[in-house]
């Protein structure tokens, strides 16, 4: 599997081709948003192919300098690849990709309490899980959305109150005041 880093053009492409369809309107930022973020160097889209030149899944994270976890804002495979071992393949290259730059990825799950399809969402966290994330005690709620928070290691493992604490600077990074205020919010250490 092959990581390409993705210049703006590319980005928007997979942004208007196959993001919008993986993806509910809710959940997607703008992709202005994403131009402001990939500009200020804060923003790494990545897209996956195999040998040929296909693409497979992509993974766009938010990472800010010198910190040791990033966000995974998004990922997804190919719908018709789905279920076939694409999505662990993905993330095990993932994690290589960043062990020289990064102990963790953060990664958002809809919480199953809460979330539209419980059974959606647990399967979404046993897949993470079984792809060798590791369940963390933080929670997080922003615009009113539950989320449990798991981290992928990539050269190490961050205890949970440095994954807690640089979560944070991640979403005050994404999120401007006054929005950030009452509208991102998280529980743990």
């Amino acid at each position: 599997m092959q990581i390409r880093l993705l210049d703006c053009a590319a980005a928007q492409q997979i942004y208007e081709t196959r993001m919008v369809q993986d993806f509910p309107a809710a959940e997607l930022k703008p992709f202005t948003a994403v131009r402001e973020m990939m500009q200020a160097g804060i923003y790494e889209p990545l897209a996956l192919y195999d040998e040929d030149g296909n693409l497979q899944a992509y993974a766009w994270q938010v990472l800010l300098p010198g910190r040791r976890s990033a966000l995974l804002d998004y990922f997804a495979v190919r719908k018709d690849l789905r279920g076939s071992g694409i999505g662990t393949q993905a993330l095990h290259a993932l994690s290589r990709h960043y062990a020289d730059r990064l102990d963790d990825l953060i990664l958002e799950c809809e919480h199953p309490e809460e979330a539209p399809d419980r059974g959606v969402a647990q399967r979404r966290i046993a897949f993470y899980l079984r792809a060798g994330a590791c369940a963390t005690r933080i929670e997080s709620r922003v615009f009113g959305v539950r989320y449990q928070i798991l981290t992928l290691p990539c050269s190490g493992h961050a205890e949970d109150a440095v994954v807690g604490q640089e979560l944070k600077e991640l979403y005050r990074m994404m999120v401007p005041e006054p929005y950030y205020r009452g509208n991102v919010i998280f529980y743990g250490p």
